[in-house]
């Protein structure tokens, strides 16, 4: 990789370096300036409050101590002692309870409590992992519960692409909720990734139960161009190294899925690290984001977006009725030559969706933009997992549906899926807040250190 870095640095990408800013994996820096995108499209006008832009790393790390994964998903009841940056300390007592269906699901209640109630919906987990509640939650739960909001999340019924049982798992979680805390002022709607998507649905489709969503860094402007995204990228990594993976980008053998960690993964870096340039043609061609300064985040975005398609194309042909991803008219472009890209766009595989899947997709899994509630969206602006430009394009639906009073798009310029701070998230639910109420959320002004974290410690008793 090292040699991968030197062309990076040479410029031989022939690509214009982006805005970026140089953070090894995992190192956490400041930035500032929130951006809040006013379409149509380009322009985008800064916020009127700043936040510490810190760290790149997932939102399950966000928490110096976090609680066990085995204690979260333990029936019964168990009691979280939450401290916050500023020495103050939070009892919140949680429930988790398994439904018939396997479901499990988990309410939380401050000592404290305000009277109202967020419900976090959770991202993609592999279809073929068993039920268990999303630790991706840990930085929600305790930011959320330590203001004085009840939480409630869940596993969903079903793991893989679970939007449409998830939108209805979200419903009967506030159903519950509320059946044994009733007057409850305010039910507020927070997801991520495949949370977000599911978030922004269910705002636009029942809007009558919830007051407002937060949906982070989810699919929500073209759900098939995401489908197409993965399967492009799989089909150019074949195209760029021949011969490392096994079947094509829409066949996924079983030998593949099983031995991906321990036996492909090493192949793929392996190839990555021997051939750069046609690594930086691969990011190029597939649109995929990636830190120039940064050469461990080419790794990154090649292994994190390879694994969606090894782990997710299964389990979508079930759940979308039938084989989705399209690339039969799609032009390719980005190799630095006119002639390759030809080339590539003669030899490449094509594949065309199944009728079925895609008229499935269009009726249930597309956005309308359609707000009669307040909707924040944040999207980190090099998210190699959900492309940036869902942002935008969902937007401009709201602005077609003349709802775009109701919604605010965050940009947050950064590498990274889902990579927020405590207090962007916070920033963000403020905003949220602020629209529904019409008033400044007192959250806002909460203590943070200077990598952006408002909670210090979480343990379970």
């Amino acid at each position: 990789m090292e040699t991968l870095h030197k062309e990076v640095q040479a410029g031989k990408a022939n690509t214009p370096a982006p805005t970026v800013w140089r953070q090894a994996p995992f190192r956490r820096r400041r930035w500032s300036g929130l951006l809040r995108v006013r379409l149509p499209f380009l322009t985008v006008s800064l916020l009127s409050i700043l936040l510490l832009f810190t760290r790149c790393e997932p939102l399950t790390d966000a928490l110096p101590t976090p609680a066990k994964a085995s204690d979260l998903n333990r029936t019964g009841t168990s009691t979280l002692r939450i401290t916050t940056v500023d020495g103050a300390t939070a009892v919140v007592e949680c429930t988790v309870e398994v439904r018939p269906s396997g479901e499990i699901i988990q309410l939380c209640m401050p000592e404290q409590w305000n009277g109202e109630l967020i419900l976090y919906a959770h991202g993609y987990v592999p279809a073929f992992l068993p039920l268990s509640l999303p630790t991706q939650a840990d930085t929600y739960r305790a930011v959320f519960t330590s203001a004085g909001y009840a939480f409630a999340t869940t596993s969903f019924r079903e793991n893989g692409i679970a939007i449409l049982s998830g939108i209805e798992d979200m419903i009967n979680l506030r159903r519950t909720f509320m059946e044994r805390h009733p007057g409850v002022r305010e039910v507020y709607l927070a997801g991520a990734s495949q949370g977000g998507i599911i978030t922004t649905l269910a705002a636009e489709r029942y809007p009558e139960l919830f007051s407002g969503g937060l949906a982070l860094c989810g699919p929500c402007g073209y759900f098939q161009g995401q489908i197409n995204y993965y399967g492009s990228f799989r089909v150019l990594f074949d195209y760029f190294f021949p011969g490392v993976l096994p079947g094509n980008a829409v066949d996924i053998p079983e030998e593949l899925i099983r031995n991906w960690e321990t036996k492909y993964i090493p192949l793929v870096l392996s190839a990555i690290g021997q051939n750069p340039g046609a690594t930086l043609k691969l990011l190029r061609t597939a649109k995929a984001p990636y830190d120039p300064n940064d050469p461990a985040t080419i790794q990154r975005t090649v292994i994190d977006v390879l694994t969606y398609n090894v782990l997710y194309t299964a389990d979508a042909r079930v759940k979308l009725g039938g084989q989705p991803f399209d690339n039969e008219k799609y032009v390719y472009f980005g190799t630095g030559s006119i002639r390759e890209d030809a080339r590539l766009n003669l030899n490449v595989q094509r594949f065309s969706a199944d009728k079925a899947a895609l008229q499935h997709i269009q009726n249930n899994y597309e956005t309308t933009g359609e707000l009669a509630i307040p909707l924040v969206n944040g999207h980190t602006t090099k998210d190699p997992i959900q492309l940036f430009w869902h942002l935008p394009l969902y937007k401009a639906k709201t602005v077609v549906q003349g709802n775009n009073e109701n919604y605010t798009g965050i940009a947050v310029p950064r590498y990274g899926h889902c990579t927020f701070t405590d207090r962007e998230i916070v920033a963000g639910f403020a905003l949220l807040v602020q629209q529904v109420k019409g008033l400044q959320e007192p959250l806002l002004a909460r203590v943070s250190d200077a990598e952006g974290r408002i909670v210090r410690e979480v343990t379970v008793n």
